[in-house]
């Protein structure tokens, strides 16, 4: 495998991605990648919770605002995104819920 970021990040500099982005968002404004990849990472766990079946609404609408507000912070995304739209969609459908409420096996899906 031809792989020369990592091979420079394990060899010369010796910091992972992780810890490089972190620096790099802390030195100057929050960058795209930063955001991106927390976008990534609400999106997995929201996910992951689904899968493990976390239903409740209590349990999801957390994550679901996490997820929610994730992508507004990305400027490349115009407002009217759909992404966009369906989480604030879900939001307000599990606003009306009670806690306690859980999502149908289809709409888990």
């Amino acid at each position: 495998m031809d792989c020369p970021a990592a091979l420079n990040r394990l060899v010369t500099s010796g910091v992972p991605v992780t810890v490089e982005h972190r620096a790099a968002a802390a030195m100057s404004s929050t960058t795209s990648a930063a955001i991106v990849a927390e976008c990534v990472q609400n999106f997995i766990m929201a996910m992951d919770s689904l899968k493990l079946n976390m239903i409740a609404v209590d349990q999801v609408h957390p994550m679901l605002s996490d997820l929610s507000s994730s992508p507004n912070e990305l400027t490349i995304l115009p407002p009217d995104f759909e992404g966009k739209t369906k989480m604030k969609e879900w939001i307000a459908r599990m606003s009306k819920m009670e806690a306690a409420d859980e999502l149908t096996e289809q709409q888990a899906r």
